[in-house]
């Protein structure tokens, strides 16, 4: 699809020429000659590209740039003026404003318009063709809610955070209508998935994502909050999901989500781009049955055993379903289980504290760093 330039300018039959110019250059060109019939025409349809005269009838050119500066939805459209006028405060004041480029008009204006419109696109390729290599991204699921995914997934990436120093690790919070990450570490934001879906944006850049993510926590790793209530998860956007995990990849080295027991139109791109996914089974017949089936319900939609990791989470005490039971019933091997200690991990949640710092030398702690190890396993085999 061709960049679509929108000119604003006083003067029809300057804009008359710009059309003719850039749409022959293969350029989709609109044109308003008006400062406030512009923004409503980019209010309906935002440009890639904003060119604009300083004096204008109405709305002034300085004005407009700064609405469409100022608003996140539009931050992705370029700012040019082209004008008339050609004192030096004139092009401080554009530049301050948030023009990226001032030209005045002049013969050979429209030539050197069109070069710097090309450099911007060129430096933009060259950007999305420099970023760095995709960093890992491991999902936590279930088939029954209480199977303690939540509890796995963080204290697995706090394993993973100790094993690999330095190491810039986000942990996502999927799991729909109401997450649970933030009231097991303590954290609260109001920056969600969900409301930046509501933000209309045409696509995410790394800065912006930033801002939604946490620094770093006590915990060794960041977060980022699905969505803080019901009304906010019906309002995240399918497209907008895929994009904003594919750029987490290029942001930060591990990306864990929890996706809990939802299995979703919004789930389901997650779970299918993942370096592999944590399949948390609980040693009662029910889940393991269930269990079965999400992992038939995976294999089907192209995701490969291998991919998937299964971990025996002891949520109850003694129970007579074996790892041979397990195993023979899901037909996969089982890479960890993890002892029962429902009391103290029901402890260091209630202290949103990890596990592994409130009781260091019980047993569960082995397991969790041996997952972590396994994790960092799967991330060496998918870069070699």
């Amino acid at each position: 699809m061709p960049e679509k330039i929108l000119f604003v300018d006083g003067d029809q039959a300057t804009l008359n020429w710009l059309k003719a110019k850039f749409g022959k250059e293969g350029y989709s060109v609109d044109t308003a000659n008006r400062g406030d019939l512009a923004w409503s025409q980019i209010q309906a349809d935002p440009p890639d590209i904003l060119v604009t005269e300083l004096t204008l009838p109405d709305l002034g050119g300085l004005d407009l740039i700064r609405r469409v500066k100022q608003d996140p939805h539009y931050r992705y459209v370029g700012l040019f003026v082209l004008s008339l006028r050609a004192q030096p405060e004139d092009i401080a004041a554009s530049l301050d404003a948030g023009a990226e480029q001032y030209i005045m008009k002049r013969p050979g204006s429209d030539v050197e318009l069109l070069a710097k419109i090309r450099a911007r696109k060129a430096q933009k390729n060259n950007a999305s063709n420099s970023v760095k290599e995709l960093g890992n991204f491991f999902s936590f699921c279930s088939a029954k809610g209480g199977s303690g995914t939540t509890s796995v997934c963080i204290n697995t990436a706090y394993a993973l955070a100790k094993l690999s120093k330095g190491a810039d690790i986000v942990v996502v919070d999927m799991v729909l209508p109401l997450g649970t990450i933030g009231l097991s570490l303590g954290y609260n934001s109001e920056n969600t998935i969900a409301r930046l879906s509501n933000l209309g944006v045409k696509s995410l850049d790394p800065s912006f994502i930033k801002k939604y993510v946490s620094p770093p926590l006590r915990w060794g790793f960041r977060v980022l909050i699905g969505s803080n209530n019901p009304n906010e998860a019906t309002m995240i956007n399918v497209d907008l999901v895929r994009e904003l995990f594919f750029n987490l990849r290029q942001i930060y080295d591990y990306v864990l989500v929890d996706i809990g027991r939802s299995l979703s139109r919004i789930s389901m791109p997650i779970l299918e781009t993942s370096t592999a996914i944590v399949l948390i089974v609980t040693p009662d017949l029910s889940t393991v049955n269930s269990t079965r089936v999400i992992a038939e319900y995976l294999q089907s939609h192209h995701i490969s055993r291998d991919q998937l990791m299964l971990v025996n989470n002891r949520t109850v005490g003694r129970v007579w379903t074996t790892t041979q039971d397990i195993e023979r019933e899901i037909q996969l091997p089982l890479v960890e289980t993890l002892p029962y200690e429902v009391e103290h991990m029901t402890m260091a949640i209630n202290d949103k504290v990890p596990f592994m710092d409130k009781f260091p030398n019980n047993a569960a702690c082995m397991g969790f760093t041996d997952l972590a190890r396994q994790l960092l396993q799967r991330s060496q085999q998918s870069s070699g």
